[in-house]
């Protein structure tokens, strides 16, 4: 790949084609389990799965990089690292990059509403001048992963309101959850960031993905999650679950917030070094917005 960075339009069928190139190399050779091109490759029934890691992107491709995307990057981006999965049959992928979870940081049309931090709060409007930038200067996204369709020859068409490769629908069904607590083998899993920012030193945004591959079928939690000191807690999830065997993939988007003044008044520590690990007080978020959907594996 020419650029220090995964994009929208290339990067899920050049990993693909490195994926299978991978794979058919490994068939001839003994199984390797070391990754020293940062290329982590499974197959399994009728899957084909890949975790791309690399190096924070340098700053040169990180100014290219925003520029790409109309905005001023966060301090660590990940350019290069990268989750594919496609299903071989109907050639359907599903991918995170980075340059996408950024993309969904701007602002929809009348809903641009910027976080103050805590010294700004205590100011009045006219001492508190507006970013007149279109995009959330925290980096939330509602990133739910990027759909594309490979034909034969491993060419990733990708999903758009004009080219509509993969079947959306929403659903009253839910993950299983009891079935996802059932003690099975891990067969592979892989944990990789996509971005990272300390907010000038007044908290931490962080989004990151994981997946987990189990005899009965897959499971991958995307995570965003911001922590404005003194100020909000923001819990962006998706999380997406396939039984292998079935036609679709459940994935369930959730995003919970939480403001400081709320957790403090309920009881909670008012120290910050209480907050650094999200998974210590997720629950205390209450969920704002949720959403459930099926993707089909194919379109007919």
């Amino acid at each position: 790949m020419s650029k220090q960075y995964c994009d929208h339009e290339t990067s899920s069928t050049v990993l693909l084609k490195e994926a299978v190139s991978k794979l058919q190399a490994r068939a001839s050779l003994d199984d390797v389990q070391a990754h020293p091109d940062g290329l982590n490759v499974f197959n399994i029934r009728d899957w084909i799965v890949a975790a791309k890691k690399s190096h924070i992107t340098p700053l040169n491709a990180l100014d290219e990089l925003g520029a790409s995307i109309k905005m001023t990057p966060p301090e660590m981006v990940f350019g290069h690292n990268q989750l594919l999965v496609v299903h071989q049959p109907t050639g359907l992928s599903l991918s995170f990059i980075a340059i996408d979870a950024l993309a969904h940081c701007h602002f929809k049309e009348g809903q641009q509403d910027q976080l103050k931090v805590s010294v700004a709060k205590d100011k009045s409007s006219c001492e508190v001048k507006e970013l007149e930038i279109t995009y959330d200067w925290t980096y939330t996204t509602d990133y739910k992963g990027t759909l594309g369709r490979a034909n034969p020859e491993n060419n990733v068409a990708m999903q758009s309101n004009d080219q509509p490769v993969v079947r959306v629908e929403d659903t009253t069904d839910r993950i299983d959850f009891e079935k996802l607590k059932v003690r099975e083998p891990i067969l592979w899993m892989e944990e990789i960031n996509l971005y990272e920012d300390e907010l000038h030193d007044h908290g931490i945004s962080v989004m990151s993905i994981r997946m987990r591959i189990m005899p009965s079928g897959f499971y991958i939690l995307a995570r965003y999650w911001m922590r404005l000191d003194h100020v909000v807690v923001r819990l962006n999830e998706t999380r997406l679950h396939h039984i292998f065997g079935t036609d679709h993939i459940m994935r369930e988007y959730t995003a919970k917030e939480i403001a400081f003044d709320t957790l403090f008044a309920q009881g909670h520590p008012n120290h910050m070094a209480h907050y650094t690990n999200i998974d210590t007080y997720q629950h205390l978020l209450p969920t704002i917005q949720a959403k459930y959907q099926k993707i089909y594996l194919s379109n007919k």
